[in-house]
């Protein structure tokens, strides 16, 4: 079985779950820019139609020729279309001056096969532009040497932290998150989603409701816990009515026990018709909470 990874984990959910594609573009990982940009450049170096035949006949002639540069200016206009579609695609904010340069040199291509029709234009330019824009690598282009590790850091430590936790305690002897009940996990909890909040490129629908499932969970988790713990409880009632574990909160079945002897203290005093103590006994055993929360655990 291959080594699992927090990265991998999220590589996973991108196959399948497309919104994570405008957070792995952002940190500069979108082959599929790179294969739109070759089959640009490919549809570019298309060789062009061949001019029609004259008959010597102007109407016909001219007719021909304007069908011409129709398929002519139709054939490379495809190109351009999907080239400014590859400028709307989710992509490193900074290459945004690129793209910019790509639409202006298209906008020049456009003007001179509309102004010199037939001629054959020259792409060279906008076939650089385009490697440029996607390989980052443009000479007026300058990028901090670790911006695109830092995102990506950032996309596994913080978007994939809710991955992480759930890999970590399905595994039992996986110690890279604290336990779920711990106060360390709320801390580190608290601290990934603060960086979540202030890292706006990361904001997506499908991680903040990682976050949001993650922190349901704990927080259900602690309230399980808390309703299970007796001293917890007992602690909370400062003011019930006294029974044993208030005396003696060391002793683990403390109420239990307060409880049993005040119903076998009532029952006898029933059935010996004390009811100087039989009435007492079972007014005190109703207020009794204590009492009452001990026979519902047991």
């Amino acid at each position: 079985m291959a080594e699992w990874s927090v990265w991998k984990a999220l590589e996973q959910v991108r196959q399948k779950k497309r919104e994570l594609d405008p957070l792995f573009a952002r940190a500069g990982i979108a082959p599929e820019l790179t294969t739109i940009a070759n089959r640009i450049c490919l549809d570019l170096k298309r060789s062009p139609l061949t001019m029609p035949l004259l008959t010597g006949d102007k109407t016909r002639d001219a007719e021909a020729m304007d069908m011409y540069y129709e398929g002519y200016a139709r054939q490379y206009e495809e190109a351009f279309y999907k080239a400014e579609n590859l400028l709307r695609f989710a992509w490193v904010p900074e290459a945004l001056p690129i793209g910019a340069l790509i639409s202006a040199e298209i906008a020049r291509l456009r003007g001179q096969l509309k102004n010199e029709q037939g001629k054959t234009l020259d792409f060279t330019d906008l076939e650089a532009l385009l490697f440029n824009y996607v390989r980052l690598d443009h000479p007026t282009l300058a990028l901090p040497p670790d911006l695109l590790s830092n995102r990506r850091r950032e996309l596994a430590e913080i978007a994939g932290y809710p991955l992480l936790v759930q890999h970590s305690h399905a595994e039992m002897q996986n110690n890279n998150v604290p336990p779920l009940l711990s106060e360390a996990f709320k801390t580190q909890l608290s601290e990934h989603l603060q960086s979540y909040l202030v890292s706006p490129w990361l904001h997506c629908p499908l991680i903040s409701q990682w976050y949001v499932t993650l922190a349901l969970d704990t927080g259900l988790a602690r309230k399980k816990r808390d309703a299970l713990d007796d001293q917890l409880t007992a602690s909370l009632l400062k003011r019930r009515w006294p029974s044993l574990s208030r005396w003696m909160p060391q002793f683990e079945f403390a109420d239990q026990c307060w409880y049993i002897s005040l119903s076998l203290l009532a029952l006898v005093s029933l059935f010996m018709e004390w009811w100087w103590l039989a009435v007492p006994m079972v007014i005190w055993l109703h207020l009794s909470l204590g009492g009452t929360g001990g026979k519902e655990k047991r």
